[in-house]
Order: C-alpha cells, then sequence, then structure tokens
C-alpha cells in the first residue's frame, strides 16, 4: 500500500516533516520493487535519517511534553552506523535483523535474533528498532 504525506505509518511520527517525507518517497520506492510493507519502511526510516545526518537535518521532533520542553536526545552523539531493525523475515517463517540493505542475523525466534541484534547495536554503538510481524515499530533501544 503506497503512503502519502498525509496517510503514513505511525512509526515515523516522530521525525520531523522533511525526513519523514524523504522516508515515504524511498519507502513507496522500495513497495514498487516489491518488498513488503514493513520491510520497506525500516529501510526507509535508516536511509532518510542517514540523508539528514549527512545534511546535518534534525531527524526527529523535539519533546513539548512534560516541563522542561527538553529536545530529544541529540542524533551526533550516536554512532556513525545506520540503525539495527529486527523484522520479520518476508521469505521464510523466521525472523531477521538488518542494518540498511545488508542483513547481519537470522534465526527461528524473534527473542535469538533481538539478542544477536543487541550486541552488534552495542558493539557499534547504535540504535536497535525491533518490529512486530506486521512490520509496525514496537521498540527503539538506543546503544549509543
Amino acid at each position: 500500500m503506497p503512503w502519502t504525506y498525509d496517510d503514513y505509518p505511525t512509526s515515523l511520527k516522530n521525525l520531523t516533516a522533511e525526513v519523514r517525507r524523504k522516508a515515504i518517497d524511498i519507502a513507496n520506492a522500495l513497495l514498487e520493487d516489491g518488498y513488503g510493507d514493513g520491510r520497506a519502511i525500516a529501510i526507509a526510516t535508516a536511509q532518510a535519517e542517514k540523508w539528514a545526518k549527512r545534511r546535518d537535518k534534525q531527524i526527529a521532533k523535539k519533546n513539548t511534553g512534560g516541563t522542561t520542553g527538553q529536545a530529544v536526545a541529540d542524533d551526533a552523539d550516536k554512532g556513525d552506523e545506520e540503525s539495527i531493525h529486527v523484522l520479520a523475515d518476508p521469505e521464510e517463517s523466521g525472523w531477521i535483523a538488518t542494518q540498511g540493505q545488508k542483513r547481519v542475523a537470522q534465526g527461528r525466534t524473534k527473542a535469538d535474533v533481538v539478542d544477536k541484534a543487541k550486541e552488534k547495536a552495542k558493539s557499534q554503538k547504535t540504535e536497535l528498532c525491533i518490529h512486530n510481524k506486521q512490520g509496525d515499530l514496537i521498540e527503539e533501544r538506543d546503544y549509543s
């Protein structure tokens, strides 16, 4: 299902409008190439974040909740590696971890793949994004 700038996955809601638009454009191109929704969003999010980082653009919206008005942690402190995403494997009945377009781990159970991906994210000081079977982002862990 192609997304629009007004109708997009909830996992993109905390991105700035410019980065979210880039992610939507990338995801729609991946859909046209035959990628599944969840994998397309995971790859598109990572690529859009990388695009923004190279241009010194703000990636996430500022946190306006609470009384401090403190901004979301600055992405400049993160490692240089792209985020790692744990997703259901569309080709087999298991789970995979991807970093950009590279598969970094795979296994039968989600827990096994999360454990492998967590160790890699820690060693690279990057973010681990965990998705459900439908491809929606359900948890983010920052190891920077």
